[in-house]
Parts: structure tokens; sequence; C-alpha cells
């Protein structure tokens, strides 16, 4: 029943009011209604109907209730992925929430992998450019946009981004994709395929080849947190570590664009580079696995 339907029948059963009252005044109401319906079309009968939805919305779901066919659309869109509710694990919590089944996904088997969830060239470019492409944003929205990216970015080949991505023209045709459209991160991420490829040429001429995984993870590892020996546990997150620093100011040094040391600090994270902080949280199913 709805709210207005409730005030009507509590209004005719009052004991308080006179039968006759109460009859001149129920019919006095069903006339109005039915006159209101017959000489009323148009914007006054659908903001009437409309007045009437909201009663019921507000009122809540009763066994008359019909399903408002907004709300079982919104429902079907939104809702979280049956098959990833009531699976039973506590993760971090952000990404603790079943209506985002990417960002569980992501977290579950890339995130803080204990020793690198992929070492190849190709895997921590990619993880580069979109670290850089959160920038401001959620991961989740990323998330959504990784597979966008992978087809602009020809599977981040960084070899061939670098030689065929050099101009303005180039960068206003990957803004036609559903990557993030931002135009200074684009241009960011044709630069930095330039410096990796400098990069591993100078530093591992061997290893330059996309599938290569002693190239660029190796050159990670001089950025690991340093031992430290309280051993204490550490009670809050943090957002940059003197190993970030090191790598933001190595990577500007080379040319590399959108690599401040709060990205880098989330890339060493994401990587599974060991930082100082908090990684999965005491209680996430992956807190101290190996």
């Amino acid at each position: 029943m709805s709210r207005r339907s409730n005030r009507i029948a509590t209004a005719i059963l009052a004991p308080s009011a006179p039968i006759g009252a109460t009859a001149i005044i129920t019919a006095v109401a069903t006339n109005t209604n039915k006159a209101t319906k017959t000489t009323k079309t148009g914007r006054a009968s659908k903001i009437a109907d409309d007045k009437e939805n909201n009663d019921d919305n507000n009122e809540g779901t009763t066994a008359e209730a019909a399903p408002k066919k907004k709300r079982k659309v919104v429902a079907t869109a939104k809702g979280p992925e049956p098959s990833l509710i009531g699976d039973g694990k506590t993760r971090c919590i952000w990404a603790d929430n079943p209506r985002y089944p990417l960002l569980q996904a992501y977290h579950d088997e890339e995130w803080n992998h204990p020793k690198g969830f992929n070492h190849t060239n190709r895997y921590l470019f990619e993880l580069l450019i979109l670290e850089g492409a959160q920038a401001g944003l959620s991961w989740s929205t990323v998330l959504h946009k990784r597979e966008a990216y992978r087809e602009a970015y020809h599977q981040f080949d960084y070899h061939h981004i670098a030689t065929t991505y050099k101009s303005p023209a180039d960068n206003d045709r990957l803004l036609q994709t559903n990557i993030v459209k931002n135009k200074l991160k684009v241009q960011a991420s044709m630069v930095n395929a330039k410096a990796f490829c400098e990069l591993l040429k100078e530093l591992y001429p061997d290893q330059t080849g996309l599938d290569d995984k002693k190239g660029f993870w190796m050159f990670l590892q001089d950025y690991k947190k340093k031992t430290n020996k309280s051993k204490r546990e550490p009670t809050e997150y943090l957002t940059r570590s003197v190993e970030s620093d090191r790598l933001s100011e190595d990577l500007k040094k080379r040319g590399f664009k959108f690599v401040g040391s709060t990205i880098m600090y989330a890339y060493l994270q994401a990587a599974g580079i060991e930082q100082d902080g908090i990684q999965h949280t005491t209680g996430c199913f992956r807190h101290h696995k190996n």
C-alpha cells in the first residue's frame, strides 16, 4: 500500500469522524480524482502518476506493489556478478566490493604479488602506462579501459609505439579510441615508450624484447625497500617512499613523464617490488601469502 493510499484509508476509518462526514469526504475525493483524470491530460496526468510512483518507492517494497521498470533496469545494470557473490574471501578494502569484478580479479591475481606477477618487459611497460593514466582517476576506471589500451597500443608494443607514434596527429588519433582522453597523458605514453626502449638498450642490450624477463624487472630490483632491522609492523598507508622518490628522479632524468613519486610508489607495489608500508592488509586472504 502506498503512503498516499494509507492516508486515505486512515481518514475513512477514523472513529472520531461522523459517518456522514466521512462519506461526503470520500465522495468528494473520489469525484475530484475522477475529474482530474478526465479533465487534465498529458503533463498533469504524468505528474500525478509520478507522485504516486515516488510515494511507493519511499514506502518500500510491499506484496501488492509491482516492480518499477526503472528500478529493475538499474538493478540489472549495476548488480554484482553472481559468480562473485558470497565467495567467502576477505580482501583489501579497495577491492572488497563485488560490484567491481575486474578490480577484485586484479587484486586477487596480479596486485602486489610477492615475487612479481609478470616479469616481462611488455607487462611492466603496460603497468607503467596504466599507472600514469590513473592519476586523478579510480583504478577501476582504468581497468575498464585496459582492453581498449591494449588494442590502441598494439598490445603495449613499446617498439612499435616509439617508432610509429611521433606527431600530434598520432596523439589525436589515440584520443579517438576508448582510452583515458587526456592529451598530456597520451603524449607522455609516447614519450615513455621511446625512453623505455632507450633504457633497455643502454642497460640490458640483450633483454630488449617484449617477452624478455631480465630487462626492466632487473632495473626495478634496485628500488626495493632496505631491510628494516626493527621489523616494526607499519601502522598506516604510505603514498611514497625513499625508493619511489629515487625511482621517480631517475626516470625523469631519462625523459619519462607522469612518473612522480606517488605514481611510482603505486607502481612498485603493484609490480611486486617490496616497499615499506602496508600492502595486503591484515585480514585480506592474500596477506603474507607467498
